[in-house]
């Protein structure tokens, strides 16, 4: 939860997005199940995306299919690459000092293929 809590911080404007969370308070959004829930969905997103990791294809379709129900939920296609940057942010304190840079980078590759299919699959 902390990723979309500090995402809607730091973007106040992708919190308006997501119209269950619209409106809501700090102390509101911390007890929501709906903005647990989504952030637990894409935990299971990476999750997926490591599994496939080693097959292309099954990564690619299941990442376009994502990217495809986003723009049923009127999902910006520019919010897209905000995820990684908040995921790598929640998960680097977890990890102390086994954090390194190659360690941050492999992550925010990940997210980049991740963002790439997504927004690719979004604007066609």
């Amino acid at each position: 939860m902390s990723t979309h809590f500090s995402l809607f911080e730091t973007h106040p404007d992708v919190q308006d997005v997501f119209m269950p969370f619209k409106g809501k308070s700090k102390e509101d959004l911390k007890q929501n199940t709906q903005l647990r829930s989504h952030a637990l969905r894409v935990m299971g997103t990476v999750e997926k995306c490591l599994a496939r990791i080693n097959e292309p294809k099954k990564l690619e379709e299941m990442l376009h299919e994502l990217g495809a129900r986003h723009v049923m939920y009127n999902a910006k296609v520019d919010y897209i690459d905000l995820i990684g940057p908040q995921f790598i942010w929640a998960i680097q304190p977890t990890l102390g000092d086994k954090w390194t840079a190659e360690l941050e980078e492999a992550w925010s590759d990940l997210f980049k293929l991740i963002s790439h299919i997504m927004k690719r699959a979004m604007v066609f």
